[in-house]
């Protein structure tokens, strides 16, 4: 019998020591060290998570820029979260597993995790990537157990495949095509292209995080 999978969380009064907040904040180095901290974070059952709003599941969220473009994708039925199904996307990433505890460095598994959703989501070049904003959406179900970690991801081509099922029809569209109607967007996507001029300029070297080079050359790792 397979084992079930353990999702990286933090305890949601964490976040409200911190400041709760809805929708997206640009203030990511006053949340990131913090929910990333080693003796902040619990692996809990999925199943379990899920459904216990005492805690939040930590789930990095990575915009791909292209020369003025922006990846898109729809969220297909192969994907675990069912409650997203069919809307369109912008942001690469999912759970952290407990699986991806160690397989880059000594780190919980945040870092790692990240990667690993760069490599079973989608196939790209090396890219520049930093940190700029988190979301936190306790509107709906599905926003109320997770909370974002927003990344932007500079690439130099657009060469890209889904690998996964859940990865429908991925392209880049031009970012002015993007943010004309987020109707049909699920709501992190939505707070970010609300958001995307300030996210760019804040992924710029001049301001917030300065970008950080991260292969995605990594071998491949099973799937969760």
């Amino acid at each position: 019998m397979a084992t079930e999978e353990r999702v990286l969380c933090f305890e949601r009064k964490l976040l409200d020591e911190l400041g709760a907040f809805q929708g997206l904040s640009l203030d990511v180095e006053k949340y990131l060290p913090v929910v990333t901290s080693s003796s902040r974070l619990v692996y809990l059952n999925r199943s379990d998570a899920e459904h216990d709003k005492r805690y939040k599941q930590l789930i990095p969220y990575v915009l791909l820029i292209c020369k003025g473009k922006i990846l898109r994708y729809r969220r297909g039925r192969g994907g675990q979260e069912t409650r997203l199904h069919g809307l369109y996307s912008v942001g690469i990433g999912g759970h952290i597993s407990e699986e991806d505890h160690g397989l880059f460095s000594t780190g919980r598994g945040y870092q790692e995790g990240m990667r690993r959703e760069l490599i079973e989501e989608v196939a790209i070049d090396e890219g520049k990537e930093a940190a700029v904003a988190v979301i936190n959406d306790d509107s709906t179900e599905v926003g109320c157990v997770h909370f974002g970690v927003v990344h932007v991801m500079h690439l130099a081509n657009e060469t890209i495949a889904g690998r996964r099922s859940g990865i429908a029809g991925p392209e880049f569209i031009p970012i002015i095509e993007a943010v004309k109607d987020p109707s049909g967007y699920e709501s992190w996507s939505r707070f970010c292209l609300e958001h995307l001029d300030l996210l760019l300029s804040k992924a710029a070297p001049s301001g917030g995080t300065a970008p950080e080079r991260i292969r995605t050359d990594w071998p491949t790792f099973s799937g969760r």
